[in-house]
């Protein structure tokens, strides 16, 4: 492959003339010169194109027809010095994602941002940077957004113009295209990493996102049947530690997911991909006949699981999750939240949404039966996720949630930087109440011992 492009830049370089000249007065601005390879292309060897997503033979063979259609063309970029960058540089525009091509592959970057063709953003643990790479135009932007949700299943056009759908295993996007959006934008779109491939147990505490204590207590709980949610804002991990939590369930429980993307990976395998645990993972379904979050949650209980995971609560099936806490399964599940005592009101507003004829009381008092602990998360000005609150509630009072803080983080101070910019946050975190009898007991007959429980109180 090396010969065969060493020929070819000797070619490349004789059409080329000198750098930015095209001596036979070709196309020379790289957009032109992508839409004649892509059009030659298409007309001649769609079946490449076609294949290209799956055969590496296909993918070899069109870099080969990119190289031999610029050279027999005799059509040179002004600001690439050799064919196979300008090769390259097509290849990923023409079947990969463009400009996003390197940063999706790169398990650094935490989440991409499109806010439109030619404005894109890449977020990584400890800094966001405006990329200087933009897609071609407005209608480029559009056909990569397409091209990535097309992978996780999904279509997004003018008549279904916003989609969550995820690009390979762990990676989410939610996207908007125009007339959603202006069309001069070409689209806008949040790319997501779900970097549970990296979190342990060790890096938890190594890094304070949390302690020793903290986690064995909430693995505890979740294996003898007590029923939680994890709130948190955008960005603060949810999903990451649900992850992380789900593998801390004994394999002999059967856990049934539920995600709208597929990003959770709990299943475990010993060295001859035996496996090991027992779980289910469905995705909701949309477009004609969709199926909802809700739709699988109701069907889970015949699957006679110990554990249901909707992954993320956002509707109406927040009743039926509060339903199947207060009838003998273990519901472990994420919202968006500002804090514990919010995250048990934004339960109560999709509950009241569905139209339920009960009082407000009354249903936070199911909730409360049904899901006794938060695990509220916070992303700290340094960029670091910790566990902000372990919270237990006890009951209710004038229609709002009493109950106790048994884990916190307390900041001690915040050290800045000589232009004013937080870098490092200073805290520990604390045990500030004991457990209540209430949940001991539940701990209790879930078959947690008596000298286990004395750790936590």
């Amino acid at each position: 492959m090396s010969e065969f492009f060493n020929i070819n830049d000797l070619i490349y370089s004789v059409n080329t003339g000198k750098k930015g000249n095209n001596q036979d007065g070709k196309s020379t601005t790289y957009k032109e010169v992508l839409d004649k390879v892509r059009h030659l292309i298409s007309l001649n060897h769609s079946s490449e194109l076609i294949n290209v997503m799956y055969s590496d033979t296909a993918k070899d063979k069109l870099k080969n027809l990119i190289v031999r259609y610029l050279n027999h063309n005799k059509l040179s970029v002004d600001e690439c010095d050799n064919i196979s960058e300008v090769a390259d540089r097509i290849y990923e525009d023409m079947a990969g994602f463009g400009a996003l091509t390197r940063y999706i592959s790169d398990t650094e970057v935490e989440e991409i941002n499109i806010n439109s063709w030619n404005c894109i953003e890449v977020v990584y643990p400890d800094r966001v940077i405006m990329l200087p790479e933009t897609f071609i135009n407005a209608a480029d932007c559009t056909d990569k957004i397409k091209k990535m949700v097309w992978l996780g299943g999904s279509i997004i056009d003018g008549s279904n113009p916003q989609v969550d759908s995820f690009i390979g295993e762990g990676i989410r996007i939610s996207a908007v295209i125009p007339p959603c959006v202006d069309s001069k934008t070409g689209g806008a779109a949040s790319i997501r990493r779900q970097k549970e491939n990296v979190i342990s147990r060790e890096l938890m505490i190594k890094s304070g996102s949390a302690t020793e204590d903290e986690l064995d207590f909430l693995s505890l709980c979740i294996n003898n049947g007590v029923s939680l949610a994890i709130a948190g804002s955008t960005g603060s991990g949810k999903t990451t530690d649900l992850g992380f939590l789900l593998k801390n369930i004994d394999d002999n429980k059967r856990i049934y997911t539920i995600e709208d993307t597929r990003e959770l990976n709990i299943v475990k395998t010993d060295g001859n991909g035996k496996i090991l645990n027992r779980v289910v993972h469905t995705v909701t379904k949309d477009g004609p006949n969709p199926i909802s979050m809700d739709d699988l949650l109701k069907l889970s209980l015949r699957f006679h699981p110990y554990a249901i995971i909707p992954a993320e609560m956002r509707g109406k099936e927040a009743l039926t999750a509060v339903e199947a806490g207060r009838t003998g399964h273990i519901i472990i599940s994420t919202l968006h939240a500002n804090s514990a005592i919010d995250a048990y009101n934004r339960i109560l507003s999709m509950c009241v949404s569905t139209g339920v004829k009960l009082s407000e009381g009354k249903i936070l008092e199911f909730i409360l039966e049904a899901m006794p602990l938060i695990l509220f998360k916070r992303q700290l000005p340094d960029g670091r996720r910790v566990y902000a609150e372990i919270f237990e509630g006890l009951k209710i009072e004038n229609n709002r949630i009493k109950g106790n803080i048994l884990y916190k983080y307390e900041i001690k101070e915040n050290i800045y930087n000589e232009f004013g910019q937080i870098i490092k946050v200073v805290g520990e975190h604390k045990q500030i109440n004991k457990m209540s009898e209430q949940l001991r007991s539940r701990l209790r007959y879930g078959g947690v011992s008596e000298e286990e429980l004395r750790r936590f109180v």
